[in-house]
This record gives structure tokens, C-alpha cells and sequence, in this order.
């Protein structure tokens, strides 16, 4: 792959310099506009702080490591050679996961019926870790353990909206978007069927899904 974009799990010194290069930037709009202008230490920091949770996402949308890699490189490259053309955003994570999930449909050039193979496959695997289990102290293995089969056992959309919801913090307009829903009311529903779902598999809900987005 030849591009002119930063590796991210190199050390190298591209990267160092960038983080002792780089300004202070309080807000995700702060930052992106600073990219928009032209900052390329703000572009590094960019891909550097959101390329984890992109591979992460991505590999929810597609099991190929390598076209996953490619999508994401792909969507760097594009905002790179459009950022003077490129609108605001207060939520640099949520605009990038509509340019990978884009991305990766079109790789795999399945725009027509690939909502269809989401919805039939088992899809959006999800996993409650250790550490999210720590939020609530009674929560032992044995019971993490009947979490994640309830979530396994949600149908591929419920799992994809309570992941963006409750595990990268995002809200129902955004789920909305991202799962090309009619409205926030639309993704609000479908996560409240998806909770329904996991209280009546564990006859509780626990607390890591107890607190509502706006």
C-alpha cells in the first residue's frame, strides 16, 4: 500500500514529532477545523487517536483484516485530498464511522443487498469485557458470561444500535444515521426492543445499560 500516511503502530519519528508538534485542541470541532486548514499535525493526531476504534468498527461491518486496513486508509487519503471542501463536525468519531461503514459496502460491492445479508448473517459481534463488568461490582464471571449470551442471542441490527449507543457513547440521531433509520425516534425504539430483549434473557438489566442517551 503506498500512501503518505502515518503507520499506526510504528514508533516512528513522524509520529513523535507530531505529538510534540501539536497544539492544544480543547474540542473535536477545534481539531478538525485545524486539519481543514491545513494542519498536518492535526490530521496525524486524527488518525492516531481514531484508527483503533475504526479497525475495531470496522471488523464489526466486515471479518477481512486486510480490506478492513484498506477501507480505512482509503478514508484518510479521501479526507486528506478533500479537506478544504469538507463541512464541520463536533464528532470527528461518529463522521469517520459513516465514511468507513460507506467505505467498506462499497468495497465489497454489495450496495443492494447487503442490508440483507446484515440482517440474516451473525453479524455485529459484541462482547461485555472485564472492564465494563467492573461498573457493576456484583457482576461475576459466571454472570459476564450469560451477559454476552444475550447479546450473541439479539438479531444483528439490535446488536448494532445498543454498540453504538452504549459502547462508543453515541446518540439516536447519529444511530439513526449510521443505520440509515427514518429518524431518532426509529433508533430510540430499536434499542429500547434490544434492552427488552436482554432484561427479559437475564430477568434484570444490568447498570452498563441502564443509563439512556440523549
Amino acid at each position: 500500500m503506498n500512501s503518505n500516511l502515518p503507520s499506526p503502530v510504528s514508533g516512528g519519528s513522524e509520529m513523535e514529532n507530531s505529538r510534540e508538534e501539536n497544539p492544544s485542541f480543547s474540542s473535536d470541532l477545534e481539531l478538525w477545523k485545524g486539519f481543514k486548514s491545513g494542519n498536518n499535525s492535526a490530521f496525524i493526531l486524527i488518525y492516531e487517536r481514531f484508527f483503533d476504534s475504526l479497525y475495531s468498527y470496522g471488523l464489526r461491518i466486515n471479518s477481512n483484516e486486510e480490506l478492513v486496513k484498506d477501507a480505512i486508509h482509503d478514508v484518510f487519503l479521501d479526507l486528506k485530498n478533500s479537506s478544504k471542501s469538507i463541512g464541520d463536525t463536533d464528532s470527528i468519531k461518529f463522521y469517520l464511522f459513516k465514511c468507513l461503514k460507506r467505505r467498506i459496502y462499497k468495497e465489497l460491492k454489495m450496495w443492494t443487498n447487503l442490508k440483507q445479508e446484515l440482517a440474516s448473517q451473525d453479524s455485529f459481534e459484541i462482547t461485555f469485557s472485564h472492564e465494563q463488568t467492573l461498573i457493576d461490582k456484583q457482576i461475576d464471571l459466571e454472570m459476564s458470561q450469560k451477559i454476552n449470551a444475550a447479546i450473541t442471542a439479539l438479531s444483528p441490527r439490535k446488536r448494532e444500535a445498543i454498540y453504538y449507543v452504549y459502547f462508543e457513547g453515541m446518540s439516536y440521531r447519529q444511530v439513526s444515521e449510521l443505520m440509515e433509520l427514518s429518524d431518532s425516534k426509529s433508533a430510540r425504539d430499536l434499542v429500547y426492543k434490544a434492552l427488552k430483549c436482554l432484561r427479559e434473557s437475564l430477568a434484570f438489566l444490568p447498570l452498563f445499560f441502564t443509563e439512556f442517551p440523549h
